[in-house]
């Protein structure tokens, strides 16, 4: 197979694993959420998580570009671009991995209140999966993107 064919399974790959990813989350999403209390305190909880995930961005994008730059002047501008690539990824992975958490916390609680512990820890599975599946699913559409990418500049050789 050659490196180009690879390159465009990986992305594909990618794709389906990050479409199988939302489909677990638009469940999760329509699970009960609780009482009012509940629904509230949820809330607090996602507006703190959002406002680290910024606060941590917020610091990473410059440490991100600063070190792609010495890549790119060390190694060649194509490593920096793989490099940026992989940290987009990483972080995207990281916004959906705390959406999900965020959301499964209170409909797990619930489900092991409403429903027993089977149904909670379904949730709370399916919760952590949307994590799972998408830093996997990203990796592999970067790795396939910079793979393609390379294969069609000339960069990379078939096997």
């Amino acid at each position: 197979m050659e490196l180009l064919q690879l390159a465009q399974l990986a992305m594909g790959a990618g794709a389906a694993g990050l479409l199988i990813a939302f489909g677990i989350y638009a469940w999760l999403r329509r699970q009960p959420e609780g009482s009012d209390l509940m629904q509230e305190l949820a809330r607090s909880i996602q507006v703190g998580a959002m406002a680290f995930l910024r606060r941590e961005y917020m610091v990473l994008f410059p440490f991100l570009f600063i070190v792609a730059a010495l890549l790119g002047w060390a190694i060649g501008p194509a490593t920096a671009v793989a490099y940026i690539v992989g940290g987009l990824c990483s972080i995207t992975a990281g916004f959906f991995g705390m959406k999900s958490a965020t959301a499964a916390n209170v409909r797990t609680s619930e489900a092991a209140r409403d429903s027993g512990q089977a149904k909670a820890l379904r949730i709370a599975f399916n919760g952590g999966a949307v994590m799972g599946l998408s830093v996997a699913s990203l990796g592999l559409l970067g790795v396939g993107l910079v793979g393609s990418s390379s294969c069609a500049a000339g960069r990379l050789t078939p096997l």
